[in-house]
């Protein structure tokens, strides 16, 4: 009797450690810009330091097996520049490595802010920081996506870009990074399902400050799905659009359209509004939970210098602090009641 017991334990103990062995957390965020005056709040005795920025939020990112940020911008090298081509200190990526990140995407429309040689420096930068990149390559040899294993799942990601702004590569470097086409889109995820547990692909498309996605949005995004995508992220509009959860048969699968905005200096409606979103994915049931936290970004003044901080909305309706006015309350209590879950 005793043996029958110990072996049923025994039994569930091991289905128990092999169902949760079978799913990992992931954390997306939309785009982090820095524009000319966060890069010059970050500046104090002749250095830049960039983690107060984050350092609200880290709690939420850090803690998951794999948090994902699309780097809007290049580390192109002095004279660092924003809008409308951008170049930032190195020390963003301290920044980025401090709130809890692990895979940087550089594939945007102004990854050619400073030319080839910008984003050649900008892959080498993010890779010797640590850091995972993701949407260029140096090496025409490189896959054109990227595997990392996480908890002995493998996890792949490929990131394609609408535009560059209008600025070009040579022939010769043409392979270094990917524009979105259907074609390309369904070759490269139907490899990348061969040898993936989990593929994620990243879009970099959409309508600016448009808070409801395109048509095109939408077929090119069940576009990756069908070709063998479990999740899409995407960003690009700079404010907030819905999230759809896709049934494809035992398995549930995501599209977030737009995650809008993790940090930058823009003005217009909806801009200072983002999201990291928190998923559970199992590698058989798909996406088993989805955890929104609405984010803002604040301006604010301490000591007369303008400074900028992203901060977690309830939390910080539950607990202000002296720079939350009126004013910031309110929009806090605005964006709160944001659902983008879509009602599909």
């Amino acid at each position: 009797m005793d043996r029958r017991f110990l072996t049923c334990v025994f039994f569930i103990f091991f289905i128990t450690i092999s169902l949760f062995g079978m799913e990992i957390t992931l954390s997306f965020v939309g785009d982090i810009m820095f524009h000319k005056p966060i890069i010059d709040s970050a500046l104090s005795n002749g250095k830049y330091d960039f983690k107060n920025i984050f350092k609200y939020v880290k709690t939420y990112i850090e803690k998951t097996d794999l948090a994902f940020c699309n780097l809007e911008t290049t580390l192109g090298g002095k004279p660092y520049t924003g809008y409308p081509r951008f170049s930032s200190p190195d020390e963003v990526l301290d920044a980025i490595k401090y709130a809890g990140f692990d895979v940087v995407n550089v594939a945007n429309n102004h990854m050619l802010d400073r030319g080839a040689s910008g984003l050649i420096r900008t892959i080498k930068k993010v890779s010797e920081s640590g850091l995972t990149c993701v949407g260029a390559r140096l090496n025409p040899l490189e896959k054109e996506y990227t595997i990392v294993d996480v908890k002995d799942i493998k996890v792949s990601l490929a990131s394609f870009t609408y535009s560059t702004n209008g600025i070009q590569l040579d022939k010769e470097r043409a392979y270094m990074f990917t524009y979105i086409s259907k074609d390309v889109i369904m070759n490269i995820v139907q490899s990348m399902r061969k040898e993936s547990d989990i593929v994620i692909v990243y879009l970099h498309y959409g309508n600016e400050y448009q808070t409801t996605p395109t048509k095109e949005q939408r077929e090119l995004a069940h576009l990756a799905l069908k070709s063998g995508a479990d999740l899409v992220i995407a960003s690009h509009p700079h404010v907030l659009q819905e999230i759809e959860l896709v049934k494809d048969g035992l398995k549930t699968k995501l599209i977030a359209y737009s995650l809008g905005n993790f940090l930058s200096n823009m003005t217009d409606p909806g801009t200072d509004e983002g999201v990291i979103l928190n998923i559970t994915y199992h590698k058989v049931k798909g996406v088993t939970q989805v955890t929104p936290v609405l984010t803002l970004v604040q301006k604010y003044y301490d000591n007369e210098k303008l400074l900028f901080r992203i901060i977690p909305v309830n939390d910080f309706i539950k607990k202000p602090d002296k720079f939350i006015n009126s004013q910031t309350l309110e929009k806090l209590y605005d964006v709160s009641k944001k659902n983008l879950m879509s009602e599909d």
